[in-house]
């Protein structure tokens, strides 16, 4: 039955300047996946929204539409978690942009998945947490279960070109074929993938994003986890974040 007010729990992702003192932001809810909200006079001085919708932020919402296929308007917010410490850190920020970027550049509007939202929902309630040297296995962490969770979950014993039996056997991948192929399927743009890789993507697919305050490895598995990441998202979507570029300061 259809509503004029919802309440769900959203992520604020960003936000768009619309008019005199307005903002379009762009929501992702548990609920209703990712939608826009207008928030009016939220650029003013003495704005009722004060910081309550500032990037990163989990909020409970109270959204009101006139009809189903109408903008909503923010009626109400209360914040569960303000995650400052993502806004106030420099590489938490680029961290945590890269995180909502595949939000806002693959996923559907409107398109509701209670695992993707608690996915992103956790990871930035960790990220907020953890020291700031960790964070990189976090946002490595997250890219796997993001892309697993988008529909690419390999099977990372077998080759995907000719079905060979990978076992102990060299892989690589690359942007057109995918991950993993057997060293006979290789192509000049192939990306070797590392025996430290294979481990820890299958360790990601049985833990939980918390587990990333764990983590510890050399910068070469480390570079290669993030080299087999990227050539994942260009098969899948044929793009990357552009938030990346910023992640060469690690």
């Amino acid at each position: 039955m259809y509503s004029r007010y919802v309440k769900t729990e959203a992520i604020v992702l960003n936000s768009v300047q619309f008019g005199e003192g307005h903002n379009i932001i762009n929501l992702f809810t548990e609920s209703y996946g990712k939608v826009e909200a207008s928030a009016f006079g939220v650029r003013k001085t003495k704005s009722r929204f004060g910081s309550t919708l500032e990037p990163f932020t989990i909020s409970h919402f109270l959204l009101y539409h006139k009809s189903e296929d109408s903008l909503f308007t923010i009626k109400d917010v209360n914040v569960h978690s303000h995650n400052n410490s993502i806004s106030e850190d420099f590489q938490k920020f680029i961290v945590g942009n890269s995180l909502i970027e595949p939000v806002i550049l693959f996923v559907e509007k409107g398109q509701a998945d209670r695992n993707l939202y608690r996915l992103l929902s956790d990871a930035l309630k960790v990220l907020n947490e953890i020291i700031t040297n960790k964070s990189i296995y976090l946002l490595s962490m997250y890219d796997i279960k993001f892309l697993s969770i988008m529909g690419y979950s390999p099977n990372i014993s077998m080759c995907k070109k000719c079905g060979d039996h990978l076992n102990d056997k060299e892989s690589y991948m690359d942007h057109y074929y995918g991950f993993p192929i057997c060293e006979r399927c290789k192509t000049g743009s192939s990306v070797q993938i590392y025996t430290g890789t294979l481990r820890f993507i299958e360790w990601v697919d049985t833990n939980s994003i918390a587990y990333s305050k764990k983590v510890t490895m050399e910068k070469p598995t480390l570079d290669n986890i993030r080299s087999v990441i990227e050539q994942l998202y260009l098969h899948t979507f044929h793009k990357k974040p552009q938030s990346w570029k910023q992640l060469n300061s690690y």
